[in-house]
């Protein structure tokens, strides 16, 4: 009894065998298509992370150009304000990529996205105050959205690109623009001047319009007819009229620079009983940490008597200024 039902149980382990590793297969299938699919996003994740990265880069670089041709004196509302094509930026400001580098995947070509190229271009722009400007603009189209295989790759895609400042995405065109609008706050303002001062100069007349004042200046220099630079802390001097015995403050100076006087005479004072003998002198009598005390001397003599005198009576031309 025993025996005759053997080659039925070999038979019916054999098949439980069989469905076993079939539902095996059937695990590893699916875990190998769980990881195929998530491999396949991870793909499209880092490329499109890539190209997010290298749209950012361009922005920069365009910024960067556009900073470098305002302090080269281009006009901020001109369009060389921006580069005439995307090419324009190789070398300063993008490291090329050659042909052969790129056909190997060592680099990008500098116009290259991940489905086709980008379309660059100069665009006219009126901005809200009504003035006539331009930007870059850069566009280009993205994965096919008709096709059901590229439907992970277009939302992450859409996903990641819209996160970019001033950015435009077209449904129907399917295309996703980028726009670079000039820089203002990243180096200055039309009429302003940069406030770092390195390699900065101005493009014209600086009127401050009559009603502010240049304040808390270290020093200011004038252009000689030479070429050469004249201090105006050390050439403007301030002049002043004292009789004798009176006090002038000194200036407070810039540094390097010290208080200094220059007399002069400026009138003398005698009576017709008096004779000058020629010698008029301004000097100085004394002075303190903050104050000069400026003198007179005017020899006179007494025409009755021919007795040599001093006298004082008369004013004294004071030129103070900082050397």
């Amino acid at each position: 009894m025993t025996r005759a039902h053997t080659p039925k149980r070999r038979a019916q382990g054999g098949f439980v065998a069989m469905v076993g590793l079939l539902i095996t297969l059937s695990f590893l299938s699916y875990a190998f298509v769980l990881y195929s699919e998530k491999a396949q996003k991870e793909r499209i994740k880092s490329d499109t992370q890539s190209f997010y990265n290298r749209l950012l880069f361009l922005k920069q670089q365009i910024h960067a150009f556009n900073a470098d041709q305002y302090q080269n004196g281009r006009h901020i509302n001109s369009a060389e304000l921006f580069p005439a094509t995307l090419q324009n930026l190789e070398g300063v400001y993008v490291p090329p990529c050659l042909p052969a580098d790129n056909a190997q995947g060592f680099c990008f070509l500098i116009d290259q996205t991940p489905w086709g190229k980008i379309n660059y271009e100069r665009e006219p722009l009126v901005t809200p105050t009504g003035t006539n400007t331009w930007r870059a603009v850069m566009r280009f189209t993205l994965p096919d959205q008709s096709d059901p295989a590229f439907t992970t790759e277009l939302s992450m895609s859409i996903s990641m690109l819209t996160q970019i400042p001033t950015n435009e995405y077209d449904p129907a065109l399917n295309q996703m623009t980028i726009y670079v609008n000039r820089p203002d706050m990243a180096f200055a303002y039309d009429g302003l001047v940069k406030r770092s001062g390195d390699d900065s100069t101005l493009l014209g007349d600086w009127d401050v319009g009559g009603n502010f004042a240049i304040t808390n200046v270290k020093d200011i220099t004038i252009r000689n007819s030479d070429g050469t630079q004249r201090l105006v802390s050390r050439g403007l001097s301030e002049i002043v009229t004292r009789n004798h015995g009176g006090w002038i403050d000194k200036p407070a100076c810039p540094n390097g620079t010290s208080p200094a006087i220059t007399l002069g005479l400026g009138a003398i004072k005698i009576t017709s009983d008096y004779d000058l003998t020629g010698s008029q002198k301004p000097y100085l009598l004394s002075q303190t940490a903050s104050q000069w005390q400026v003198g007179l001397e005017i020899r006179v003599v007494r025409k009755s008597t021919g007795q040599p005198l001093i006298h004082n009576d008369g004013v004294i031309n004071a030129f103070v200024q900082c050397k």
